[in-house]
């Protein structure tokens, strides 16, 4: 065998063995990133779920809005959420808006006035 084929496989070896562990790191680490994205945006969607529901309920629903106001500012939201979390935040406000305008109108909500 050739002086030059000898150093080259002495060279080449644990080179491509390094390559590819290298490689083998890259891609674990982007499935960590993925997998971690997935994880978050499953927290994300199962505290929007649950938020959601409270403000159905009116003995809750301003915990669910403070729910959803804190997850609006979480660090677990995506920003491909936010304009989900924006929609729910909205439609619920509107509709808790529109629930205290018909009371007000119908005379169901007791204004507060002083009697001195």
């Amino acid at each position: 065998m050739p002086d030059w084929l000898v150093i080259a496989i002495a060279v080449a070896t644990p080179l491509l063995g390094f390559i590819g562990v290298l490689l083998g790191q890259l891609l674990t680490r982007q499935g960590a990133r993925e997998l971690d994205v997935w994880r978050r945006r499953e927290e994300t969607m199962r505290m929007l779920r649950w938020a959601a529901e409270l403000t159905m309920q009116p003995e809750s629903g301003a915990l669910g809005l403070s729910v959803l106001d804190s997850l609006s500012r979480s660090e677990l939201l995506q920003p491909a959420d936010q304009p989900l979390i924006s929609a729910v935040l909205a439609t619920v406000t509107a509709r808790a808006e529109a629930i205290y305008t018909e009371e007000e109108a119908t005379g169901g909500i007791d204004e507060h006035t002083d009697n001195d």
